[in-house]
């Protein structure tokens, strides 16, 4: 990238030349500080120079001709040079027309100076400081939950206010086109536990106990949770970056201008049409679910499609799949809010777009086994 001083006819400006001059404690920075100018063994060379016999140096930028970013950057690798080993800058001088790149450059390695310098913490305060931004976090969330309930209660009194083109391709988003894959992963997991347990039923003859397996243990728990975590995956992580990428380009600022609120605008039309359509979904994924096992049931366990749709009538309370449909509408709920709620945490750059992402999916899959151990607590108490 630097040229050689052997190539220096090819440049039109001379080369930038950093000389230390031990009478007036001065370092001289001369020539043309240019991407094409200079040299890193040069700094290179200073730094073993100096290093260890000077407490405060001047630096004279006076007599430099030309600089650009790059020259600015290694004016700015000086100074850091200088902070990480105690060596005072008492005079700093540069010209004019390199200001502005150099203020540019320095505000970087100044913020990279000062995360340097600050003390590393030990374990414990490390784990104490996590902690509290956990708890600061799970108060911003309840904060949020307030917030939209409170636009909930202004939708019921203005309806028309709702953004009912977004709820309608919220809707289409999380149900429609999700549907095949949680449809698919249903079918093969009713599969699975089927061909799974088939040993063990016909181990102790009890062959047509496979309908009363299935019946409760997909209807009540796997097809809604997995339903939940798909989605949670696909639309939680969807809606985490639409409203993150909106906050980036400024443009929930632009909503606030115009006397419009965001959750009512955003939250509210995302989080209804998760709470519709995932509780279509898994009621699909229950009917796969149930394919699935009846095709392993016939084929390994003897028991026809007519008597496994028989023994489901009979045996099957239809409580499993009403429990299993209010389980999906909380998982929804907590989805969609979540998904919101981190879309709403992103700061100004890409990078935190993909931090909260990560977040939303996390933060919503835990949310959704967390909440449907709570269920089942209830369901057990209740005698459901």
């Amino acid at each position: 990238m630097y040229k050689e001083k052997s190539n220096q006819r090819l440049v039109e400006q001379p080369l930038g030349k950093m000389q230390y001059i031990p009478e007036s404690n001065t370092l001289e920075l001369t020539g043309a500080w240019l991407w094409k100018t200079l040299q890193e063994k040069d700094f290179s060379a200073l730094a073993k120079e100096i290093a260890g016999t000077i407490s405060q140096i001047k630096i004279d930028g006076s007599k430099i001709v030309a600089i650009d970013t790059v020259g600015a950057y290694f004016i700015s690798r000086i100074l850091t040079y200088a902070n990480n080993h105690n060596i005072k800058i008492t005079d700093f001088i540069i010209p004019e027309s390199g200001q502005p790149f150099f203020e540019r450059i320095d505000k970087i390695a100044t913020d990279k100076r000062e995360e340097f310098d600050k003390p590393k913490t030990g374990f414990i305060i490390s784990v104490g400081m996590n902690f509290i931004e956990r708890i600061i976090s799970g108060l911003g969330f309840i904060a949020f939950f307030g917030q939209f309930i409170i636009n909930c209660f202004h939708f019921i009194s203005h309806p028309r206010g709702l953004n009912w083109n977004d709820l309608v391709r919220t809707i289409f988003d999380s149900g429609l086109k999700g549907m095949g894959v949680a449809s698919l992963l249903s079918f093969l997991i009713g599969v699975t536990l089927a061909y799974q347990m088939a040993p063990q039923f016909i181990t102790y003859g009890a062959n047509i106990y496979v309908v009363n397996f299935l019946g409760i243990a997909l209807l009540k728990e796997v097809s809604p949770l997995l339903t939940a975590i798909i989605v949670a995956g696909r639309t939680g992580a969807a809606i985490t970056a639409e409203i993150g990428t909106m906050k980036v380009l400024e443009e929930i600022d632009a909503i606030k201008t115009m006397g419009i609120s965001p959750i009512t605008r955003l939250v509210l039309p995302k989080v209804m049409g998760v709470v519709i359509a995932v509780p279509l979904i898994t009621s699909i994924g229950d009917v796969a679910s149930m394919v699935g096992g009846a095709i392993v049931s016939n084929y390994s366990l003897d028991v026809n499609y007519s008597l496994f749709i028989e023994r489901v009538k009979a045996y099957v309370a239809m409580s499993n799949y009403t429990i299993g449909i209010y389980k999906s509408i909380v998982f929804a709920f907590l989805i969609a809010l979540v998904g919101c709620y981190c879309g709403f945490k992103v700061k100004g750059d890409a990078n935190s777009i993909g931090e909260q992402t990560t977040k939303s999916v996390v933060l919503g899959i835990i949310l959704i086994v967390f909440s449907d151990a709570v269920i089942a607590v209830i369901c057990k108490i209740i005698g459901v």
